[in-house]
C-alpha cells in the first residue's frame, strides 16, 4: 500500500471544510444517506444504544475517539465524570469547543499519533472513524487503545462497514465500477471494509477479555451493511 493511498482519508478530514457552519449537526459529519441526515428519532435509538452498550457510570473517563462536532459528547458530557475527545479536523473540533462542555477536553489530532497515559480510561467510544484508516493502522490502534485502558473498561467500536456485505452495498453494475474505480484511485468509497472475526480476533489478541461483534438497531441508516463491536478490558 503506497502513502498516498493510505493518507486518503485522513487527508480528506483533516482539510475538512465543506461550509460546515451552515449545515445541521448530522450533514457536518456527513452521517446522512442519500443525503438526508438521520432524524432525531433515529439519534436517539443510536444514543440510547450506544450509553447502553458502555455501561455509562458517574465515575467514568471517556475517551470520544473521532468526536467530530461533538455530538456524542454533548449527549454524554453529564453521565461521567470526564471525556477526552479528539478528531482530525480542526473545523469539526471549533465546533465542539463552542459547545462550551465544562467536563470535555477536546484535541485536535490525527488518533493514530495522539497520546495518552496508559490505564487512563474506563470507556472508549470510536464511532463512525475506524473506516478511515487502513488495516495496519487499525492493529496498532486496537493495541495502543488497549494500553490506555484499565481494567473492566468497555470499548465500543460503532459503524463499521462489514466486508460480507460488501456486494449488497454495491449491488449493480454502476455502484461496482464506482467501487473499483475508488480503488483504482486510492481513495476508496467509505474506506476500510472489515470481517467481524477478524476484528474480534484482533481485539482479543491485543489484550481485551472478549470481543463480540453486534448487529445495529434495524431503523439505523446503515444498519444493512454496518455492525458495532464490544470489547472488554
Amino acid at each position: 500500500m503506497t502513502h498516498q493511498e493510505k493518507e486518503h482519508w485522513p487527508s480528506f478530514w483533516a482539510e475538512y471544510q465543506n461550509n460546515v457552519a451552515n449545515k445541521d449537526e448530522q450533514s457536518q459529519v456527513l452521517r446522512t444517506r442519500n443525503n438526508q441526515p438521520i432524524d432525531q428519532r433515529k439519534w436517539q435509538i443510536t444514543l440510547t444504544t450506544l450509553g447502553q452498550q458502555l455501561e455509562l457510570q458517574a465515575n467514568d473517563i471517556l475517551l470520544d475517539l473521532c468526536c467530530g462536532n461533538g455530538l456524542f459528547c454533548a449527549a454524554f458530557n453529564d453521565r461521567v465524570a470526564l471525556i477526552e475527545a479528539v478528531d482530525i479536523s480542526r473545523e469539526l473540533t471549533e465546533l465542539l469547543a463552542k459547545r462550551n462542555l465544562q467536563n470535555v477536553t477536546v484535541s485536535t489530532s490525527d488518533m493514530r499519533v495522539v497520546q495518552f497515559s496508559d490505564n487512563r480510561f474506563t470507556k472508549v467510544l470510536w464511532y463512525a472513524g475506524i473506516q478511515y484508516i487502513d488495516e495496519s493502522d487499525i492493529v496498532s490502534m486496537i493495541r495502543r487503545i488497549r494500553s490506555w485502558m484499565k481494567q473492566d473498561g468497555i470499548l465500543m467500536i460503532g459503524d463499521i462497514p462489514d466486508r460480507s456485505k460488501l456486494w449488497d452495498y454495491f449491488n449493480d453494475e454502476t455502484r461496482r465500477a464506482s467501487y473499483f474505480k475508488g480503488l483504482e484511485e486510492r481513495k476508496p468509497i467509505i474506506g476500510s471494509w472489515l470481517e467481524a472475526d477478524w476484528l474480534e480476533r484482533l481485539c482479543l489478541a491485543s489484550g481485551f477479555v472478549s470481543a463480540s461483534a453486534v448487529p445495529q438497531h434495524e431503523e439505523l441508516i446503515y444498519s444493512d451493511f454496518r455492525f458495532d463491536l464490544i470489547a472488554r478490558t
